[in-house]
């Protein structure tokens, strides 16, 4: 099982159509966590992450929970906290909780929680376009990538306060 994961606003959804139009076979790890929701709460489902870690599929998943699952490998899908911004707020996303997103990706979150949970097996990428998002995301499915990089965006948060 291959995750691909990120902050909301990272370019998941945007790689997954360009995988797709290239041939490749991808789906929504969302479509996967029914039986994990707990509740629904302000449109927000709440998940067992438990749950989510008993899920294992062959494939390739997108979502920004997928890292949960029995992944073999994982790519986190980064981007800039300005360009985040900027489709959460296309997406009508209230200030809080863009910025609470845009916490959470300046400080890797996701990536720290994929590489404790798939030590050595994850790799991050910063969306700079959609293509190039793609062909890393085959390169790691075909086993092209063995070392992964971490992204240090730490010092945009700057650029808010």
């Amino acid at each position: 099982m291959i995750c691909v994961t990120g902050t909301p606003g990272v370019g998941k959804s945007a790689a997954m159509k360009e995988l797709l139009n290239r041939g490749c076979a991808a789906s929504e790890f969302d479509g996967l966590i029914d039986e994990c929701v707990l509740e629904v709460k302000d449109d927000e489902r709440i998940v067992d992450q438990n749950c989510l870690r008993r899920i294992r599929r062959d494939g390739t998943y997108f979502g920004h929970l997928s890292h949960y699952a029995r992944c073999d490998k994982v790519v986190v899908i980064r981007a800039h906290l300005k360009d985040i911004e900027i489709r959460l707020s296309k997406r009508g996303y209230s200030r809080s909780k863009i910025m609470d997103n845009v916490e959470s990706e300046a400080i890797d979150l996701i990536g720290f929680e994929a590489e404790k949970m798939h030590s050595g097996n994850t790799f991050e990428v910063l969306n700079l376009s959609v293509e190039e998002t793609a062909d890393f995301i085959e390169n790691v499915i075909k086993g092209k990538n063995s070392t992964s990089v971490k992204i240090d965006l730490l010092e945009e948060i700057l650029d808010w306060y």
